[in-house]
């Protein structure tokens, strides 16, 4: 009798195990290779995906079927810089990276990494869009930042970006959620959001912009806009940084 109660209970903690097992396994680092593979994206892409970008992925594209969709920097785009500097893609590593859903949508993911480590003052920039061509999914959006000490130590999660500009064809983020920490670390985000495609022969371009304002003094206007022949960011002072890319959507 004591031999088969073992057994029942045995089975029961199985029972109870079983949904942690299989969420275990459908939220970890291969299970999400595999999801991105599936989806046509290719495998040297996946293998310096950053891993947290995958999960977000997975978590926001899971719900249908979508379709790698290939991207890069158009080197065609004239880019337009207002007084300041150029930050340099070694020391600001920006992408964009997206998929074509079942439903003729796209899932489009904006991220950005420092590859040193800064101490932004509160006042920092990032802002992405596409043409005119499409538009934002109402409430189809998430973000998530992460930081880090040392290069060597592993990322946390700190919060999200606020959302502090809202247009039609894509979002702003602005002020203390891009950081201002009480000395230097690695900061990066991910986000994500989706539009509708509303042409037959839609300009496949988003353009992405950061601006590190180190200035002194209170925080400084910035926009961001996609023209057909450029892209313009409008600051008022020239002790600021920019990193500004139009990027082409292949699909």
């Amino acid at each position: 009798m004591k031999s088969l109660k073992s057994v029942v209970s045995i089975v029961f903690s199985l029972l109870i195990l079983l949904p942690t097992i299989a969420y275990a396994q459908s939220t970890s680092p291969k299970h999400f290779d595999e999801f991105l593979l599936n989806a046509g994206t290719p495998q040297n892409v996946i293998d310096e995906m950053d891993p947290e970008l995958k999960q977000l992925i997975y978590e926001t594209s899971s719900k249908e079927a979508i379709t790698y969709v290939e991207t890069g920097i158009d080197p065609t785009i004239p880019q337009t810089y207002a007084d300041g500097y150029e930050i340099s893609s070694s020391d600001l590593a920006m992408d964009v990276t997206a998929y074509k859903t079942s439903s003729g949508k796209l899932n489009i993911y904006p991220s950005y990494e420092w590859k040193i480590p800064v101490k932004p003052k509160g006042k920092d920039y990032f802002g992405y869009s596409t043409h005119s061509d499409y538009s934002v999914v109402p409430n189809e959006r998430s973000n998530k930042v992460y930081y880090k000490l040392d290069k060597n130590d592993s990322w946390k999660s700190q919060s999200s970006l606020s959302y502090t500009g809202t247009e039609m064809t894509g979002y702003q983020h602005k002020g203390s959620s891009l950081g201002s920490p009480d000395s230097k670390m690695y900061i990066k985000a991910n986000c994500y959001y989706q539009v509708d495609i509303d042409s037959s022969n839609p300009v496949n371009k988003i353009v992405l912009a950061y601006v590190h304002d180190t200035s002194a003094g209170g925080s400084l206007s910035y926009g961001i806009s996609y023209q057909a022949l450029g892209i313009s960011i409008t600051p008022s002072s020239s002790n600021v940084g920019y990193l500004n890319n139009v990027y082409y959507l292949e699909y």
